[in-house]
């Protein structure tokens, strides 16, 4: 049975040959080759695949096949294996003196390591017109596929709650994480610093910026030192951590956490200082004084009422009050007022 088969093909063949070889004034008339041929280009720019979080990890080329020869010709198509998922078509037909279009796209998983790819793509014609054609003509063309970096920053730091007493000073430790594709500078800056250093608080970081290799980290260490008379206050403190290789490829990526910050003022003393530098212990001496003397004027009007209200007894003011106030020479001189 294959013997036929066989010979059918190779019969149609060579009637092929023998049309192409004996008619050269149909080809001139028809403006195309009659020598079956194919030319395959593809552009010459790169592939990029993005690989980053919400990517599509897909990259595409549309290469173009052209036919100068006068016959309808079906193409073969083969794209050079580089490890990386490729999907095209494996067949494309191609009319006579025209071009077609064709796409081939890799893909690849989440996270791949940057790398560059070259990738060979052959175009063969295998058919002529409907018949089998078994003489080949294959072309070729490369592309270049490569895997683009991505920066993505990350902060490892733990639920933390800071109080800090007036004077006081405490540390903060966390962790800065490269966990993009390629080696990442990772930079720190905490929201509102400026606003908590007026507040009373000072900062002191051991690092705020770290050059990493894919998934290396580097602890930090954050100093925080209350002053000596900062106020009683409750903070949510928070830090931002962007990546260099995000913000070169314009699309920055900023990562945050935060912890709380609070701080207990000085409770004021005896003898503090008022607002207005009057000390605190002759404003408590004044008011002591100045209860005394109320109380003193009160007494005063009670005995005063106490005298109406016995008008009817019979007494000599006169005598009582020398009595009760006999400023003679010896009182004068227990007062030392003959020294004046």
């Amino acid at each position: 049975m294959a013997y036929p088969r066989f010979g059918s093909m190779f019969l149609a063949t060579s009637l092929l040959l023998v049309t192409l070889c004996f008619f050269p004034q149909v080809s001139a008339q028809l403006g195309g080759s009659p020598n079956p041929d194919i030319n395959i280009d593809c552009p010459d720019t790169s592939v990029e695949i993005e690989v980053g979080p919400g990517d599509s990890r897909v990259g595409s080329v549309i290469c173009t096949l052209e036919n100068p020869s006068i016959h309808q010709e079906d193409v073969n198509i083969t794209v050079e294996d580089i490890g990386l998922n490729v999907a095209y078509p494996g067949s494309v037909s191609v009319s006579s003196n025209s071009d077609q279009t064709f796409t081939i796209s890799w893909s690849t998983e989440f996270n791949a390591d940057v790398e560059s790819f070259t990738s060979s793509i052959e175009a063969t014609v295998t058919s002529v017109n409907g018949l089998p054609w078994a003489t080949g003509n294959s072309k070729s063309d490369s592309v270049r596929v490569e895997i683009m970096p991505f920066g993505r920053p990350w902060i490892d730091m733990e639920g933390q709650e800071i109080s800090l007493n007036y004077g006081e000073q405490s540390t903060v430790n966390f962790s800065l994480r490269n966990t993009g594709n390629a080696e990442d500078t990772l930079s720190l800056v905490m929201e509102n610093q400026s606003g908590l250093e007026q507040f009373g608080f000072t900062f002191e970081y051991s690092d705020t910026s770290a050059k990493l290799g894919v998934n290396e980290s580097k602890d930090i260490t954050l100093t925080i030192t209350a002053s000596e008379d900062i106020a009683d206050g409750s903070f949510v403190v928070i830090l931002e951590v962007d990546s260099q290789l995000a913000e070169d490829s314009g699309n920055p990526w900023i990562v945050e956490d935060n912890f709380r910050l609070q701080s207990i003022a000085e409770e004021e003393s005896f003898l503090a200082t008022s607002v207005d530098n009057v000390p605190a212990w002759a404003i408590t001496t004044a008011m002591v004084l100045a209860g005394l003397a109320v109380v003193a004027v009160i007494v005063v009007a009670v005995k005063l009422g106490m005298s109406r209200s016995s008008a009817t007894t019979d007494f000599d003011f006169e005598d009582d009050f020398e009595d009760d106030f006999d400023l003679g020479d010896e009182e004068f001189d227990d007062f030392g007022l003959d020294d004046l």
